[in-house]
């Protein structure tokens, strides 16, 4: 263990004696915050002995992706969960919170924030190429936080407690989490998707729903039941059953569950949930309904992860088996704040014109996507009525902030049903896209891959005319990904806006060929030959043929460009920053009453 766990056990020892006296609790407070200074500093001081240093971080990492990398590693996570955690239950003079903070620090022992190297490397391994974006520094700090505001409502609940403003604020960062992740997936992984139902993004929502069936019906179940979902979110994310965040799995994952055990016993004490008519426990039924279907995907792929095999869950099944619950709670929103004349009448009407909307597109009249499978655009027709129909909610709330929010979400599942089809399964736009020139850069920075320090990634510009407008387009390859055999070529996709439309741009990985010769070409010229032979052998390729090409290689200019229209994306980010903007306005009216 490093020396870095010392502060951590003596907050941890000091804590649990808090009954005695109270300055013990500051003590444990102090030491926690020493060790975590002395954890984040780490890394600015590559101190990679630490082995979360040295999995994550090296020399010449940029500051900022420096500071990410404190939050990149599965036990690193957990670090960040705990400081802010303990910095805002620091206050409260109940010593369960205590109990909490130190099965932080024991679930970040066992997911290695503190294990320790023994030998002093020269260099650390470097940031996985994926998490270099600037959504690093937002998305994963905007889950941590609403992580440990989700563990302080749920154990207020625990305590008979309900701060209707900590749990809006809760409410406000899981939403910020879930819309950062889904920008991230959108502006980095090249797929012109915003939400792929990965595991990770399904257990981040987890929460999500079963707070939002909090608000419509207050019952204390569904805050027992967030707590859960936050500690079974996080378990997920280091579980190693997601294909798209599979950077920072943890062997030792399973230990996070253990924070969620007294919440899960809770859920089920305090379960007494009664069919009933009224159109907020209807809305709440509909949440559970998504919840359940969701945390059945969930645990489908977890239990075979642990008979070691990975098993992915189809979007198709997310996207239609929530489809009943979705409808359940359109239909009611409308009504969730006051009665509307003649409600039964115009549901009856926006049924009819769902299903006939519907049957027009089994026939072959209304086609929302030629790409799209025929239940895909059948399922459009149906919801878009639906979606239109619970604007009325707009006209039956009183109050501002509940109507942007449900105003928000009825436009959310408008411009989601619109794009999705898109964003799955293609229809590519006709755009006259020309290359102009490549640039090639040579590797800067390095990193420690097999006993060595070899050097990190080269990059590739491609400057091209769109439309008349010219954009640029970077294509990074990383050689200690190359060398494991790993993906190791990362092109970064193009958006351009069209009123609410989007273009999405992508240079498929396959056309790096001019890139890797480059890369090949830098490393034989400084005589990197061990490393040539490495790379021959891994493309199995003979090495004097290799030799002998690199010689001769001049740039070819070939790049290709896959391009497709996304409709109403825009509107999708629209409507997520007002759902956003809509809490702000509940926390401002609270504040100024």
């Amino acid at each position: 263990m490093h020396p870095i766990l010392i502060p951590f056990a003596i907050a941890a020892t000091f804590l649990l004696l808090e009954k005695k006296k109270r300055i013990f609790r500051w003590i444990g407070y102090a030491f926690l915050l020493v060790g975590f200074i002395l954890y984040v500093f780490s890394f600015f001081a590559n101190d990679f002995t630490l082995k979360e240093v040295f999995m994550h971080s090296s020399r010449d990492l940029n500051p900022l992706f420096k500071l990410s990398a404190s939050w990149a590693g599965s036990g690193g996570f957990i670090i960040w969960w705990l400081f802010v955690f303990s910095s805002i239950t620091m206050l409260r003079r109940h010593n369960i919170y205590n109990l909490w903070i130190v099965g932080l620090i024991f679930v970040a022992v066992m997911n290695g924030a503190f294990d320790s190297l023994d030998f002093v490397p020269q260099n650390g391994k470097g940031l996985n190429p994926i998490l270099k974006s600037v959504w690093m520094i937002f998305h994963p700090p905007a889950s941590f936080v609403s992580y440990a505001l989700g563990l302080l409502i749920a154990i207020d609940a625990f305590l008979g407690k309900e701060n209707r403003t900590a749990i809006g604020i809760t409410w406000f960062f899981i939403t910020l989490a879930n819309v950062l992740g889904g920008v991230w997936s959108y502006f980095t992984l090249g797929w012109g998707g915003y939400w792929a139902w990965d595991p990770v993004e399904t257990g981040l929502l987890l929460p999500w729903l079963s707070l939002t069936a909090y608000f419509h019906s207050k019952e204390r179940f569904f805050l027992h039941l967030t707590g859960f979902s936050v500690v079974f979110a996080a378990f997920i994310t280091r579980g190693g059953i997601s294909p798209l965040h599979g950077f920072a799995v943890s062997p030792a994952g399973f230990a996070t569950l253990f924070l969620g055990v007294p919440f899960l016993i809770n859920i089920f004490r305090d379960f007494d949930i009664k069919l009933d008519r009224n159109p907020m426990k209807i809305a709440t039924y509909s949440l559970l309904g998504s919840y359940l279907v969701c945390l059945v995907g969930l645990i489908y792929q977890l239990a075979f992860a642990i008979l070691g095999e990975r098993v992915d869950v189809s979007v198709d099944y997310y996207n239609f088996a929530n489809m009943p619950s979705m409808i359940l709670l359109l239909s009611v929103l409308p009504i969730c704040g006051s009665k509307i004349k003649n409600y039964t009448k115009v549901l009856t009407v926006v049924y009819g014109l769902s299903l006939f909307l519907t049957a027009l597109t089994l026939m072959g009249y209304i086609n929302w996507c030629k790409d799209a499978p025929l239940h895909v655009n059948a399922a459009v027709s149906f919801i878009l009525p639906l979606a239109l129909f619970s604007f009325g909610t707009v006209l039956s709330l009183k109050r501002i902030d509940l109507r942007v929010i449900h105003f928000s979400l009825a436009l959310l599942v408008i411009s989601t049903s619109i794009s999705w089809p898109y964003v799955y399964y293609g229809d590519y736009a006709p755009l006259d896209v020309q290359i102009i020139s490549t640039e090639f850069h040579e590797p800067k920075g390095s990193v420690f891959f097999g006993g060595v320090v070899i050097p990190e990634e080269s990059y590739e510009i491609v400057k091209m005319q769109v439309n008349g407008r010219i954009i640029e387009a970077k294509i990074r390859m990383n050689l200690a990904n190359l060398i494991s055999g790993k993906d190791f070529v990362y092109s970064e996709p193009i958006v351009i806006s069209n009123g609410l439309d989007n273009y999405y741009l992508i240079i498929p990985n396959f056309y790096a060929y001019d890139l890797f010769m480059f890369t090949s070409k830098y490393l034989y010229e400084n005589g990197e030959t061990h490393l040539l032979m490495i790379i021959a052998s891994i493309m199995g390729i003979d090495y004097d043929k290799f030799v002998k090409a690199i010689e001769e290689w001049k740039p070819t200019g070939k790049v290709s460009v896959i391009h497709k229209r996304i409709p109403l994306i825009n509107l999708l980010w629209i409507s997520c920053t007002l759902l956003l903007f809509g809490e702000i306005l509940a926390r401002w009216k609270k504040c100024s009453q």
